[in-house]
């Protein structure tokens, strides 16, 4: 009787061990299973950001550009030192001389420090101490555009006009090339400059 409640219970024995190395097995095919599945429905990473396009820069030690149409020059443009930026389709130029020419092809002679000139729009940005000649008034300001559709020369900045008896400040200049004509829409003070009692 002995002997076969001790086989009895060497078989539940085995039948239980067996039982929990099938239940590991189990175990650990859903741990892989789910390890599996949770790789395979997790998105991966974001990719990485795409890096800046780098400026594609040409610098020149000089620079020196006409602009033509069928009515003839408009603009001749020289600078000591330039920098042609191509993703931004513009030109960076330094020390700059300008003629811009009227329908008569009168001349309106231009110096600033620095510039930008937009290489698609054909428009001028001129920067730092700019002077202008047409004949005999010179002018003075810190900012000048040139705007091609117009054919005019602005200045919003505050602007001095020197004749040789006259002298005006102002703001916002207009330099209509087509018209010949300069308009001062914010007038601030006319000085005369009087010559042994004559005006």
């Amino acid at each position: 009787m002995k002997a076969r409640q001790s086989q009895g219970g060497g078989n539940r024995q085995r039948f239980l061990q067996g039982r929990g190395l099938w239940l590991l097995i189990f175990l650990a095919w859903g741990l892989f299973l789910g390890a599996g599945l949770w790789w395979y429905f997790t998105p991966g990473p974001p990719p990485p950001a795409p890096k800046p396009q780098a400026e594609e820069k040409s610098r020149m030690e000089s620079l020196a550009l006409t602009e033509i149409d069928q009515e003839g020059k408009r603009w001749k443009l020289s600078a000591v030192r330039a920098e042609y930026l191509k993703n931004h389709n513009e030109i960076r130029i330094q020390d700059i001389y300008l003629e811009f020419y009227g329908p008569d092809q009168e001349i309106i002679y231009l110096q600033a420090q620095a510039g930008l000139v937009n290489t698609k729009r054909r428009d001028l940005a001129l920067t730092g101490d700019v002077r202008l000649e047409w004949g005999d008034v010179t002018i003075r300001t810190g900012e000048v555009r040139y705007l091609p559709q117009e054919r005019a020369l602005v200045s919003p900045e505050v602007v001095t006009l020197e004749g040789p008896r006259l002298r005006v400040t102002g703001k916002d200049l207009v330099i209509d090339l087509k018209k010949k004509r300069l308009i001062l829409k914010q007038h601030q003070l006319t000085t005369l400059k009087l010559e042994k009692g004559l005006l």
